[in-house]
């Protein structure tokens, strides 16, 4: 799995990331490639969709021409503008601090199940892809999980 971290990446070596992840990925049946906000960079590697982030998403006045577009939300007038402007999803991060990850501040399920239930698009979880976290996401409301890496 790839991670960038803390690093700004040059334009070529943005497009070089994108292209060795949809490589990685290619083996994978049902795996599919976010590109996060940059529409350029996702139509160049033949990317599966591309993730806004709750701030590009609020400054959008109409949807990009993108075949598959989901967003990062945090609240129900995010959700409202990503179905107002024609999103195929949403991603809520409901992971709260853990051992592994105590960085990770996330909304809470009982939060994530309040804007599932309210939300007028499918609604994927972000996480980790272990099996119990799927289970929960389900139970909480969640279509599925989605793995999000920066470049």
């Amino acid at each position: 799995m790839i991670q960038v971290r803390d690093k700004t990446l040059s334009p070529s070596e943005r497009l070089r990331l994108a292209r060795g992840v949809m490589a990685l990925t290619a083996g994978y049946p049902g795996a599919r490639v976010l590109v996060n906000d940059d529409e350029a960079l996702a139509r160049a590697v033949g990317a599966h969709g591309l993730h806004l982030s709750s701030s590009r998403l609020m400054a959008l006045a109409q949807r990009p021409s993108f075949e598959r577009i989901g967003a990062s939300c945090h609240t129900a007038e995010e959700l409202a503008r990503a179905a107002a402007l024609g999103l195929d999803f949403a991603l809520l991060g409901p992971l709260l601090p853990t051992k592994s990850h105590p960085g990770v501040i996330g909304m809470g399920w009982d939060e994530f199940a309040r804007l599932s239930e309210k939300s007028p698009l499918p609604v994927f979880s972000l996480g980790g892809m272990k099996p119990e976290l799927l289970e929960t996401a389900w139970a909480f409301g969640a279509h599925g999980i989605a793995l999000m890496r920066g470049w």
